[in-house]
C-alpha cells in the first residue's frame, strides 16, 4: 500500500517591490538605448560602451558603497569634496613629496577613509544629523583642497597614468576596479550577517539597538567604507585625468552618486535596496549622458536631464514606499487563503 503525498498548496506570491522598481528602470534603460541607437549610428558599439563605463567608473565606486550607507538610514553628502581632497592629496604626495605611485594611491585612499571616520564618529556616536554633518564636511573639504594647493597639478607619472587609462587582460583597469567594488558590496549585503544588520538598522535603528545589534559600529564602519570609496574614486579620477584640479575634481559628484543610489531603488529612509538596482542605475545615467553628448545636446539641457533623473529617482522611491506595504500585505493574504484552501 503506497501513500501518496498530498500536493503542496500553490501559494500566489506578489512581486517584491524591489523587482517592480528594477523592472521599471530596466525598461527605461532599454528604451533609452533603443532611442539613442536610432538617433546615432556610433552609439551602440563596444568601444562606445567601454567609454561610457570607464568615464563613470569613479562615480560607480562611490555609489555602490554609499548604497549600503543609505540602506542603513544614513547619508554622506561630502563624497564629492572628499573625492577632490583625496585626489589632490594623492597628486601632492607624488609630485611634492616624491612618493611612488603605489604609496600615493594608499595615501589617497587612506585620506578618504580618515574623512569617513570623522563623519562616522560624529553621526554614529555623537548622534549629530548626518545631512548637516556631511554638508558641513562638504564645505570644509573643498576649502581645505584650495588651501593646500590652489592651482592644478598635472603629470603624475606613467605608472599612475596606466591606472586610469591602461588595460589589464583586454579590459580597462578602471572597469576591473568598479566591477570588483560592485561585487564586494553585493556579497557583503547578501552573504554576510553584517549585511542583514544593515537592513535591520535601516528599518528601525531603535529596535535594532534593543535587539543587541551593534548599531553604532555598523554605522561607523559604513561611513569609513564610504569615505574609503570616495578616496579610491579621487585616486581613479586623478589617474584618469593625469592630474588634479582643486576647484573641479569631484564637483557635484555627491548629487550624482545619490541620484544613482535612489534611482537604483534604494529607499532614502533606509531598509530597502539592492546593489543590482544601483548597478542598473549607474549604467542608465552613463547611457543618458553619453547619448546626449552624441546628439550634440547643449550642456544646460544635459543639466536639466540630470535633474529630471533625480526627480524620477524620487518618484521611484515614493512608489516603492507606497507599494511595499501593500504588496507585502497582499502576499500574506494569499498565503493564508492558500493554506485555508489546502486544509
Amino acid at each position: 500500500m503506497s501513500i501518496e503525498a498530498a500536493p503542496s498548496p500553490r501559494v500566489r506570491r506578489g512581486p517584491p517591490v524591489e523587482l517592480v522598481v528594477n523592472n521599471i528602470l530596466l525598461i527605461a534603460l532599454v528604451l533609452l538605448i533603443g532611442y539613442f541607437t536610432m538617433q546615432s549610428g556610433s552609439f551602440l558599439t563596444v568601444s562606445n560602451f567601454k567609454v561610457i563605463l570607464t568615464n563613470y567608473a569613479a562615480i560607480g565606486v562611490v555609489a555602490s558603497v554609499m548604497a549600503l550607507l543609505v540602506i542603513a538610514g544614513q547619508v554622506d553628502m561630502s563624497v564629492g569634496s572628499n573625492i577632490g581632497f583625496s585626489g589632490m592629496v594623492t597628486a601632492i604626495a607624488m609630485t611634492s613629496w616624491g612618493m611612488p605611485a603605489g604609496v600615493g594611491v594608499l595615501i589617497g585612499v587612506g585620506t578618504g577613509a580618515l574623512v569617513g571616520l570623522v563623519n562616522g564618529v560624529l553621526c554614529a556616536y555623537l548622534r549629530f544629523s548626518p545631512i548637516i554633518v556631511t554638508l558641513g564636511m562638504l564645505s570644509v573639504l573643498r576649502g581645505a583642497t584650495l588651501l593646500i594647493n590652489s592651482i592644478e597639478i598635472a603629470g603624475l607619472g606613467d605608472t599612475f597614468f596606466w591606472i586610469g587609462n591602461g588595460s589589464l587582460l583586454g579590459m580597462p583597469v578602471l572597469l576591473w576596479v568598479v566591477f570588483a567594488v560592485f561585487l564586494l558590496s553585493a556579497a557583503f549585503l547578501s552573504l554576510t550577517v553584517w549585511g542583514r544588520y544593515v537592513f535591520a538598522i535601516g528599518v528601525n535603528p531603535q529596535a535594532a539597538f534593543l535587539a543587541a545589534l551593534p548599531v553604532r559600529p555598523v554605522v561607523l564602519g559604513l561611513y569609513v567604507a564610504t569615505g574609503t570609496a570616495a578616496g579610491l574614486a579621487g585616486v581613479l579620477l586623478a589617474a584618469r585625468l593625469d592630474g588634479a584640479s582643486p576647484g573641479s575634481l569631484g564637483l557635484q559628484m555627491e548629487l550624482q552618486s545619490l541620484t544613482i543610489v535612489l534611482l537604483g531603488g534604494v529607499a532614502f529612509a533606509g531598509g530597502r535596496g539592492r546593489i543590482f538596482g544601483v548597478f542598473t542605475a549607474w549604467v542608465f545615467l552613463g547611457v543618458l549622458d553619453n547619448g546626449l553628448v552624441l546628439l550634440n545636446v547643449p550642456p544646460f539641457v544635459q543639466l536639466v536631464a540630470s535633474g529630471l533623473a533625480l526627480v524620477f529617482a524620487a518618484s521611484l522611491d515614493a512608489l516603492g514606499t507606497f507599494l511595499g506595504p501593500r504588496l507585502e500585505q497582499r502576499r500574506r493574504v494569499n498565503e493564508q487563503v492558500a493554506r485555508a484552501t489546502a486544509g
